[in-house]
């Protein structure tokens, strides 16, 4: 009977087994991995609901709750090869495209991607989007706390305005983004460079900016 060796038949081409995960895993170690997320606890009040339904994120409020199979990810993650950024099965090769993004999420793809600023004076841009400022422990590095967002946009007066009620909005789909669709490994914060892109939430940015925006940074 023949069985499947272990380890590469080449291993010119894949020159980081040594620190593969697999390799661990071949030697009879153990492989222990949750998958971090941070889904909102809650949805924002019926104004708010009603502008992020009319931008490209109102799908993303359909999905509801999502199980993690953590099994599931830990075999993906001893099958992922970061020379090739896909992952290596037995029937051969696959990986997560953009349109598979779209046909799961809903999210327009099409059109040239947009780029933006990756860095510059935060408080400004959170007083001048959010109508709020972070202080310095709540602003780490390049990214917000995302329990600073939960914190301080968990209510909506009833007076508010228009302009109030889309900084409520873009607090909300940074808490979306950070949570659901680009979350870091932190697992509880989100990069403050997406938020002058949703300066216009009625041209909102997709899944085709933000994949672009981050290729570089996850």
């Amino acid at each position: 009977m023949e069985h499947i060796g272990l380890g590469l038949i080449n291993p010119s081409f894949l020159n980081l087994q040594k620190d593969h995960v697999s390799t661990n895993i071949w030697n009879d170690g153990e492989v222990t991995f949750r998958a971090r997320y941070n889904f909102w606890q809650q949805l924002p009040s019926a104004p708010v609901l009603e502008v992020i339904r009319k931008t490209t994120f109102g799908h993303i409020l359909d999905i509801g709750t999502i199980e993690i199979n953590n099994h599931l990810i830990t075999i993906l993650v001893e099958r992922w090869r970061s020379e090739t950024h896909t992952f290596h099965l037995l029937v051969g090769e696959c990986t997560v495209t953009l349109e598979d993004v779209a046909y799961q999420l809903g999210f327009p793809i099409n059109g040239a991607p947009v780029i933006g600023i990756t860095s510059g004076n935060w408080e400004i841009i959170c007083h001048n989007l959010l109508g709020a400022i972070p202080t310095d422990k709540q602003i780490m590095g390049q990214r917000i706390q995302m329990s600073w967002l939960d914190s301080t946009f968990v209510v909506l007066s009833e007076e508010a305005d228009d302009v109030v009620i889309e900084q409520h909005t873009r607090a909300f789909i940074l808490r979306m983004i950070g949570g659901f669709l680009m979350p870091d490994i932190s697992g509880s914060r989100v990069h403050l460079m997406y938020l002058p892109l949703l300066e216009d939430l009625f041209n909102s940015i997709g899944v085709s900016i933000l994949w672009n925006m981050s290729c570089g940074d996850h």
